[in-house]
């Protein structure tokens, strides 16, 4: 009686050690909703995608989601991926970070979850009545022979400022987004100076200011943006990409044609797999990502507010991206 009570009690626990396993584990579970941790970058592209993946984690799916900040394309951004800091990033321009997907995601440091469906370029361009003048707004055309990069030189004298004469002037970004304009300009022959205009925001303040005025500029924009059609802007023709840079150091030529890519922290499929899963299913078109933006910069809303005017408006799209 004694050997059975004794048999009795080890079963009971073994047994009550298998149901704190499965506790355990549930709890596990519970704890793997969140926080999922989000990079925010320096460009309305990827603060609206991202907005909408953080409204669909929480709302839909009941996790906890933090966003940080890392600059486009950066080390900062692939450290950040690397360590676990920051969980999963929309859009990552190959074109603009080589080196870093060699050194991060081809080691296997980061991982590389696929496209999100956006196919992006980038564009010289110069507002239309540059070349076509506008009569409706008494503006006569003053580069009407510009079609390509050759044909610059030829206006430069238009583009140029105080600051930049005897050379044209040519608005770029920020150094740290890589598009190595100066560079580009000097190898086709271009004699224009870049000037930087330090964030996506300045660029196009000083473009809207120039449009009212009906004023000469050139700048680089890329796609999906909603800037070409808003001040209808027309691309100067460029060589084609080849093997220029980020291939080899030359830089004769026009900008590479990415296929947008998902990046992620390694852990993050075996910490929250489900989340992985709704991430590497998120698609977005560039009409889509360009509709937010607009949403966004037309209608003076918030990042949250325009994904969540597409997200309501758009249930067929997103629910089939949740596992």
């Amino acid at each position: 009686m004694i050997r059975r009570n004794k048999l009795v009690s080890i079963m009971s626990a073994s047994v009550l050690g298998i149901l704190l396993i499965f506790a355990s584990s549930a709890c596990s579970e519970e704890e793997s909703k969140g926080p999922v941790i989000l990079i925010e970058q320096d460009w309305n592209g990827n603060t609206v995608t991202t907005a909408l993946a953080k409204l669909i984690l929480e709302e839909e799916m009941g996790y906890t989601v933090e966003t940080k900040f890392a600059p486009a394309d950066s080390a900062q951004m692939f450290e950040g991926l690397a360590s676990g800091e920051m969980h999963w990033v929309c859009c990552n321009w190959p074109s603009f970070s080589a080196a870093l997907l060699e050194e991060y995601a081809d080691t296997g440091k980061v991982t590389r979850q696929g496209p999100v469906g956006i196919k992006g370029t980038s564009h010289m361009y110069v507002p239309r009545y540059v070349i076509e003048g506008d009569s409706e707004r008494g503006i006569d055309a003053m580069a009407p022979d510009l079609k390509s990069y050759a044909d610059l030189n030829k206006y430069k004298d238009l583009f140029a400022t105080a600051d930049t004469r005897p050379k044209g002037r040519f608005l770029d970004f920020t150094p740290g987004w890589d598009y190595r304009n100066e560079e580009r300009l000097e190898a086709l022959g271009v004699d224009f100076e870049v000037v930087f205009t330090g964030s996506e925001a300045a660029s196009f303040a000083e473009l809207d200011a120039a449009h009212k005025r009906g004023e000469p500029i050139i700048l680089v924009v890329w796609t999906p943006h909603w800037a070409p059609v808003k001040y209808d802007l027309v691309a100067i023709d460029l060589p084609a990409h080849s093997d220029c840079y980020p291939v080899t150091e030359k830089f004769d030529c026009g900008y590479a044609v990415d296929d947008v890519k998902k990046l992620t922290w390694p852990g993050l499929k075996e910490d929250m797999p489900k989340a992985y899963e709704f991430l590497e299913n998120f698609q977005i078109t560039n009409d889509q990502q360009t509709s937010m933006v607009i949403t966004k910069t037309d209608e003076s809303k918030t990042d949250a507010e325009a994904a969540r005017l597409w997200k309501d408006a758009n249930e067929h799209i997103w629910k089939t991206w949740i596992p």
